[in-house]
């Protein structure tokens, strides 16, 4: 009897010492998410292979998904970004949104996020939803001893919907009462648009100068300020499609790049195979080459433009200082040279990639524990799908 009794006894501390071990005090003591941005319709089907979104999700999964992601905006169509979060990380998976310029300009975009927030029904551990206007696309949740804010930066005042990113004055009211109210330790605010953006880590381009929440400086400044004041972490973004990190005035900048993909349409063999049926069909119809060059041109004008602009041969900052007859010579040119073999073709996609402007997909994971905040940058290497860490920043 004794003998069962020490065993009995034995049993009952073992069964103790996991439940203390797995108990939510000591679960508290760290946290790890994801942040991503700017996949747009790269989440759909159609794209569902390594060198687009895709890619970049089973790449989280293979470093550690941690407990939640975050996206930060243009999710768009957003249906297809809740179907691939729970095709790769299943139906149980915890992600939250921010809404992004180009979510807004569709009515469904906007209407499937409020759904996830909406009413008595909201988003995981959900602190608190946002003012009058942007109740569901404004919110504040806690994990853990981290408190995160969801901030809707095209909010007016009045609509979720407003036309330009800013903190307009009832949200930046909001924002202080939620953190006046907030007991835990770590804080990090999310908006689509940065406070300034940051030069790209690896290839220094810029975008959106002027026109992100720098717009509105005296706004931006407040903004600034208040973060400042309540010691937040980091106010994290996307938009701009460049990874960074940058500390100003001691705050915290980071931009979480895109998981986009590709950022074109066309690479030169691409380009090339889409041009011989163009010309193809043109000849069916009686068509000279160049017409149907032209014509292929006029229904895809932005997207030829950039490519012309990555391969480096017109001395223009911009595809947009491109004319059409600058563009519409290099294409013909561009058709002409590579009819010699496939030898000139892979010049052009040499030349494509030293001089391309596409920024490699990239995602954030930031860890959080009791003495640290680690920030490992992970990106695409080589635009397949191969991702590595790139960088790793301790923020405190």
């Amino acid at each position: 009897m004794k003998k069962n009794a020490r065993a009995l006894m034995v049993i009952w501390i073992a069964i103790i010492f996991v439940s203390l071990s797995c108990s939510p005090h000591q679960a508290d003591d760290g946290l790890t998410f994801i942040v991503a941005s700017d996949h747009r319709s790269h989440a759909t089907e159609q794209y569902h292979s390594k060198e687009f979104t895709l890619g970049g999700f089973d790449a989280m999964k293979n470093v550690g998904q941690g407990s939640f992601m975050v996206l930060v905006g243009d999710l768009d169509p957003s249906q297809a970004t809740d179907n691939l979060v729970k095709k790769v990380f299943g139906e149980d998976y915890p992600w939250y949104f921010v809404v992004g310029n180009h979510d807004i300009e569709v009515d469904s975009n906007i209407q499937f996020f409020r759904n996830l927030n909406k009413g008595d029904r909201s988003l995981p551990r959900l602190v608190r939803k946002g003012p009058p206007g942007s109740e569901e696309t404004t919110y504040s949740f806690d994990w853990n001893d981290v408190h995160l804010v969801v901030l809707n930066v095209y909010f007016d005042g009045k609509t979720d919907t407003g036309a330009d990113g800013n903190i307009v004055p009832e949200l930046l009211e909001w924002l202080e009462r939620d953190l006046q109210q907030n007991k835990k330790k770590s804080i990090f605010v999310f908006g689509h648009e940065p406070i300034i953006p940051v030069l790209d880590l690896d290839n220094g381009t810029q975008r959106h100068l002027g026109n992100s929440l720098d717009q509105y400086a005296d706004n931006s400044l407040e903004f600034q300020k208040l973060l400042l004041k309540y010691g937040v972490t980091a106010y994290i973004s996307g938009h701009t499609h460049c990874i960074s990190y940058a500390n100003i005035n001691g705050l915290w900048l980071l931009s979480s790049g895109h998981i986009y993909g590709h950022e074109g349409d066309y690479t030169p063999e691409k380009l090339y195979s889409r041009i011989l049926k163009e010309v193809e069909h043109g000849k069916r119809l009686g068509v000279d080459w160049k017409t149907a060059i032209g014509k292929l041109y006029r229904s895809e004008d932005k997207e030829l433009k950039k490519f012309i602009f990555n391969l480096g041969l017109d001395p223009v900052k911009s595809y947009k200082d491109l004319t059409d007859s600058q563009t519409i010579f290099r294409l013909n040119e561009f058709y002409q040279n590579c009819q010699k073999g496939t030898s000139q073709v892979e010049k052009y996609s040499t030349r494509f990639w030293e001089h391309t402007e596409w920024r490699r997909s990239s995602f954030l994971k930031i860890t959080v524990n009791k003495a640290s905040v680690k920030v490992e940058i992970y990106r695409d290497k080589d635009f397949e799908g191969n991702y590595e860490l790139r960088h790793t920043q301790l923020l405190k």
